[in-house]
């Protein structure tokens, strides 16, 4: 089955980019940003950390798509 299946998003800009809101690291929920920069193509940095975790600090999000 998939691993994040019943879990909440994280949405942001006009790509409608979701990210799915726990730590790469160590599998906790994390607090993501309020916001998120978009390059003139609708591309976002994806080396750029987007959220916070209590345990691990600045982490980045894992990427599900654009819907």
């Amino acid at each position: 089955m998939y691993e994040y299946e019943n879990l909440r998003r994280i949405t942001y800009g006009e790509t409608d980019a979701q990210f799915i809101p726990v730590c790469p690291k160590c599998g906790r929920f994390v607090k993501a940003d309020e916001s998120m920069m978009f390059n003139m193509e609708n591309d976002f940095d994806r080396k750029c950390t987007n959220a916070t975790c209590k345990k691990c600090g600045r982490v980045q999000m894992p990427f599900e798509g654009f819907y």
